[in-house]
Parts: structure tokens; sequence; C-alpha cells
């Protein structure tokens, strides 16, 4: 099939869509792909990116101001964008793509639109619960912006949007067996027709014997990549830090990255500044993806400590199945995905959720026992390369649409209308 692709932001680098493309060109399909063109960088509308053909969308230059305002108020009223619908309407009319696969759910109803009127069936790729990461989100924002939108998008209605979507897309992807079961039990979705495929780590791509930055050598270091937000459960790992430099002097929290809102950011720090050993956290911002793999060697434990809620509940981050690429014993709260996946592989510790106290003295015990840190290391390799590898989800992806096109075959489009609108 040649599968048309719809990101809501810019490409490189989104680490699923990559993986994903690599995939179903070697399984011998066409990949093109719709996103956005970024604000500040010189980069062609449309260029080949290692053999997908990537079609990019400028930014709201290409609208006029009544046009952007009257595009807004249709959203806000319709869940549907009408400058993408516009833009994925020409995409498929110039690509000829024979499906298409949307990334994320804000993007899904407009996509929907477009694929009933060109007959082509629609995956809904949905990397999480959307309605609660939303809720998670917003929680960090600062008041004007959060007040928007929870006036104009709350979310009963994006419960709805999603329901609306699982329920009529062709197939959905969850990224998660726990993500599986809230679309098929809370949404509705045909079970037949919803597939995990979850975040692991592609080992051909991924530098797992990258060299360790400069400047650690003497240091237990714990180490927490990617972005900020509540639901990340970094205060836990801040909390933790002034019991743990009491036991462990040498101790350094190593945190990777940074957040989309500059209110929790700034309340982040201030909670860092406030332990009294704010001198052994290290904020880095952004990195490049490149320095990735370099800033997980540094550590000697690498940290998911995510808060409970209904978002994290149904998730995994590509970042657990990398530390475990690479090695490294990692902690996790006792959220379900993470506590299944570590308890499985046994490749590291399970905390309550937000408990710092807890966070420390299991911090206490790993730093105080090399030979565990190796074992549990060793063993979430060994879970990588047996279970928890791109190889294998990338073939669930391959049989998904080769399931797609031989279904789409069989039937006539007037047949396939009806029945994405049932």
């Amino acid at each position: 099939m040649h599968v048309g692709m719809v990101l809501r932001g810019a490409f490189p680098h989104d680490i699923r869509v990559e993986k994903e493309a690599r995939s179903l060109l070697a399984g011998g399909h066409e990949v093109s792909l719709c996103c956005l063109a970024r604000e500040d960088a010189d980069e062609p509308l449309q260029e080949d990116v290692d053999g997908v053909d990537v079609r990019r969308v400028p930014r709201v230059e290409r609208y006029s101001l009544p046009y952007r305002t009257a595009k807004t108020a249709r959203f806000l009223l319709t869940l549907t964008d009408v400058v993408w619908r516009r833009e994925l309407d020409a995409f498929v009319r110039e690509t000829g793509v024979d499906a298409l696969h949307v990334h994320d759910l804000p993007l899904v109803r407009t996509a929907q639109s477009v694929a009933d009127d060109h007959d082509l069936p629609l995956v809904a790729d949905l990397h999480e619960n959307y309605p609660e990461a939303a809720r998670q989100w917003r929680t960090g924002m600062g008041l004007p912006r959060r007040a928007v939108q929870e006036v104009f998008t709350p979310y009963r209605r994006l419960r709805r949007l999603e329901r609306d979507c699982v329920r009529h897309a062709d197939h959905v992807l969850a990224t998660t067996p726990e993500g599986r079961t809230h679309y098929v039990e809370d949404c509705d979705a045909d079970p037949d027709r919803v597939t995990v495929v979850s975040n692991t780590v592609d080992l051909r791509t991924y530098d797992t014997d990258a060299d360790p930055v400069e400047g650690y050598d003497d240091e237990f270091v714990v180490g927490y990549v990617g972005s900020f937000g509540p639901h990340r459960g970094l205060e836990s790992l801040v909390d933790a830090m002034p019991a743990l430099v009491e036991r462990v002097p040498n101790a350094r929290l190593l945190l990777v990255g940074g957040a989309g809102d500059a209110a929790y950011d700034r309340s982040l720090r201030e909670r860092a500044a406030a332990t009294g050993v704010d001198e052994r956290i290290t904020f880095t911002g952004w990195v490049d993806a490149s320095e990735v793999p370099r800033y997980v060697a540094t550590c000697d434990v690498c940290a998911v400590p995510h808060a409970r809620n209904p978002h994290t509940e149904t998730t995994v981050p590509h970042k657990l199945f990398q530390y475990m690429a690479s090695r490294k014993p990692v902690l996790v709260s006792d959220v379900a995905p993470l506590a299944r996946v570590v308890t499985d592989a046994d490749c590291g510790v399970v905390v309550p959720a937000g408990d710092g106290e807890a966070v420390a003295a299991r911090l206490t015990d790993l730093a105080g026992d090399a030979a565990r840190r190796a074992r549990l290391g060793t063993n979430g390799r060994a879970a990588v390369e047996k279970t928890y590898n791109w190889e294998r989800e990338g073939g669930q992806l391959d049989r998904v649409y080769r399931r797609l096109a031989g279904r789409d075959e069989e039937r006539t489009p007037s047949t396939r209308r009806r029945t994405r609108r049932a």
C-alpha cells in the first residue's frame, strides 16, 4: 500500500513516525508524510527523507488573518481544522495514497472526513490517552492559557471526540495493552480493529554503546531524559534528593530535557532550589536527539517516575526501552504499564508514585550495590533483545496494513463509506 501519514508537528525528528516509516518501507509499502514546516528552519516544502516523501504545510503565514480567525472559530465548534482539511485533500490528490495514517487524536476527525471523501481507510495512531493527557498538561499551564482550553475544549468534549474517532477509524493503534483495553472497553472500539504497536526501541538505530558525557565520572548519577510535565512525576525525584544526598553524598540528579510550558518549568526549578541541595541537581535544558544516548550512558540509574493518573496508566514512553537497551537499571513508579514491564523483565525497582522518600530509599540501595545494578541492566538488555524491540512491533504494523489492503480489495467504495460511518 501507499501509506499517507499525517503528523501535526515537524519532521524529522519524531521517533515513532521514523520507526513506523522504516518498517513500512522495509515491508514494501510506500510512505508519504504530510507534516508542519518549522518556523525557524530553512527547509523545503517537499523532500525525500530516507525514502519518505515528506510534504510540509507552511505555518499560518499562508493564510490571511480573517481566514485564520474563521478557521479557529470553526475548529472550536466542530473540532475539525479547515486548514488541515484543505491541505490533506491536496495531499491525497497529489500523492495518490491508498490509506491515511493519522498520528494522535487532534487531527483524526479532520482526516476522517478527507478519507471518507476519497474512499480511503483510516488508521488512528493514538500515542496516548489524549483527553487524560490534556487534563494533565493543563495542570502545569499558566492560568490564561489553561482557562481558554478548559472553556473551549473541556475534558468531556475531548472524551466524546476520542470515542467517536476510535469507533469510526478502520484501525486503531495503541501503545500498550492497557491502552488497547481503554479503547475497547471505554470507547466501544471493535477489538479486532485495535492493535498494540508499542514504543519499543529500534536496536539498529539507537546507539547503546555511546560514550558518556564528561564531568560526572565520580558521581552516582540518577538520570531522566525527556519532556517535563506534571504527569512525568519529576517532583518525586527532586523531593528525594535531600535524603539521597545525606546517604550518598556524591549523588547527582541529571534532568535532561525541558517543559513545553514556562510556568511548569519555573515551578520545577523553584522546587529544586527549595531542597537545599540544588547544587546536586542539574537541569541541562533541551539537547539534540543525537546526544540522548550519551546522557543515558552517563547515568548509573535511569528513572521514569510517572505520576499515577488515567493517562500514565495507559501509555509507556520510548525512554524506558532506551534505558533498558543501554543496560541501565531503571527506577519506575507503580503505574501499570511501567510496573508490568520492569517486573516481568526484572530490570529495576518499582516505587509508589509520588513517594520521594521511597525513591530515596531504593536509590540508596542501588547506590551501594554495583553488582545488583549490573544484573538489572543485563536483564533489561536481554528483555529488549527478546521482547521489547521494534523488529517485533514493526511486524505488527506491517500485518495491520496487509490486512487493510486485503479487506479493502474485497469492498466497493460505497461499502467502505457505509462501514466507516456506521
